[in-house]
């Protein structure tokens, strides 16, 4: 068999394999599949195997064949195997972050799925071509039935597997076992053990031959293995809802606490308000003009002291009309009340759910910016003003705070970076990563007037 039809179909079962893998990754995350990102991703694959499989054929002509086996079985195959395809992940890891914006650790986890599905796949059909493949019809025959169809066939079932995890919106619960770092962590190493599940089978049980039982059980390893993912997907979905649901329940008594302070000031108010208007009687009947214009001056400063500052944030509150974000930040504006912060929210027009951002994103980086406020803001004196400006083509965000330092901006891009003490600066980050999912959201940091001011735009759907 010529030379050149070997690297030929070499160059086939790799291109067959790493569009296959693409495929699978972007499938799992839902996102779509792109022709630049699969190209680079399948030369990419094409030449890191052809390095190794050099490597391999070095080593094969410097050594006889008791070292080269001895060789193989233990080092290069780990090679070629474990530690190449673990390479292989993080390089498509690495793509799915930057031609589809996928979060690199989902893309990890994915990465390492989708190659369990596609070698499970791949390996149990060349296990069974080799075997059941028929002694005549010469050697162009036999590498095709042996090498062709099986990679081939990981197309096919990239083609098969995909559709069936998008209609089962099967990300949807995916991306909850990353909601948290031990979940994450989990993820990470089950999907990993996966892709090596062959490459311990194949040190374990060298001589296995392949029957109808031994094909059902590694095609049911799939299927068993996708739904224990999202089991435990929708385990973490699960809890991730019921905490949520504490969160608006605390969130909503927040709220009706704020309802009921106000209620009190108001009936505090009218008491006031009462004895107040006698003393404007009796000034009336003696014609005293003065002292009803300095009556008329005292009671407008005593509502706004007493009642406009409570009123302001309730308008304001009740013009957001995204439940979540409303309850979220009358949360905020109570705490900072305890806490003896001065508060100012101003939202001038009503504020929808129509921005690009996930709801959840939108929580937990307003939420860190808010936190970040009232925990730089000063012991006394402290304020924090927030801004949402609903306009036609986008939300504005704005969250400020003044301080008694200054803080240096250069430096709040380091990780863990903080002026409140050690272990309280790890919100940024969060922060950062959420801005950086939102395609078109643009952030901004910088110092006016004596106050930091954190900026966010989010694009209107």
């Amino acid at each position: 068999m010529p030379l050149s039809f070997r690297l030929f179909s070499v160059g086939v079962s790799y291109i067959c394999f790493g569009i296959g893998l693409y495929a699978l990754a972007s499938g799992i995350l839902e996102k779509k599949i792109k022709a630049l990102p699969c190209v680079i991703y399948t030369i990419y694959y094409l030449f890191a195997n052809a390095l190794i499989l050099a490597g391999i054929f070095r080593v094969y002509v410097q050594v006889d064949a008791y070292e080269y086996e001895y060789v193989y079985v233990n080092v290069i195959n780990l090679l070629n195997g474990t530690i190449g395809n673990l390479l292989h992940a993080i390089m498509l890891a690495f793509i799915l972050r930057r031609f589809l914006g996928a979060d690199f650790w989902q893309g990890l986890a994915a990465a390492f799925l989708g190659n369990f599905i596609a070698y499970t796949v791949n390996s149990v059909l060349m296990e069974v071509t080799s075997y059941y493949s028929p002694t005549f019809g010469g050697m162009y025959l036999y590498t095709f039935i042996t090498i062709y169809i099986p990679h081939l066939a990981v197309l096919l079932a990239a083609a098969i597997v995909v559709p069936i995890l998008r209609k089962s919106s099967f990300y949807r619960y995916f991306s909850h076992l990353f909601s948290g770092k031990l979940w994450a962590a989990g993820t990470l190493l089950f999907s990993f053990l996966l892709m090596c599940v062959w490459q311990v089978l194949d040190w374990l049980y060298p001589d296995t031959t392949p029957g109808i039982g031994y094909n059902i059980f590694f095609f049911a390893l799939i299927v068993v293995a996708l739904f224990w993912v999202q089991f435990l997907a929708m385990y973490a979905a699960g809890q991730d809802k019921i905490r949520a649901q504490e969160e608006t329940i605390a969130q909503h008594q927040a709220h009706m606490a704020l309802l009921e302070e106000l209620q009190q000031e108001i009936r505090a108010f009218r008491h006031d308000f009462t004895n107040l208007f006698s003393g404007l009687t009796l000034q009336a009947q003696e014609g005293d003009l003065a002292g009803i214009q300095d009556f008329m001056r005292k009671t407008s400063s005593y509502f706004d002291e007493k009642l406009g500052q409570e009123i302001q944030q309730m308008d304001g509150l009740n013009n957001i009309r995204l439940y979540p974000l409303r309850s979220l930040l009358t949360t905020k504006l109570a705490d900072m009340k305890k806490r003896g912060i001065h508060s100012v929210i101003e939202v001038l027009y009503p504020v929808d759910n129509k921005i690009v951002m996930e709801t959840e994103d939108l929580l937990r980086g307003l939420g860190i910016l808010v936190d970040n406020a009232m925990e730089a803001a000063p012991q006394t004196d402290g304020t924090v003003r927030i801004i949402l400006l609903q306009e036609e083509k986008e939300l504005y965000i704005a969250v400020s705070n003044n301080y008694d330092k200054e803080p240096e901006l250069s430096t709040l891009s380091r990780k863990g970076y903080t002026t409140k003490g050690k272990g309280r600066g790890t919100g940024l980050a969060s922060y950062r990563r959420i801005v950086s999912r939102c395609k078109g959201c643009v952030a901004r940091t910088y110092l006016k007037d004596g106050y930091f001011m954190q900026e966010l735009r989010l694009p209107v759907a």
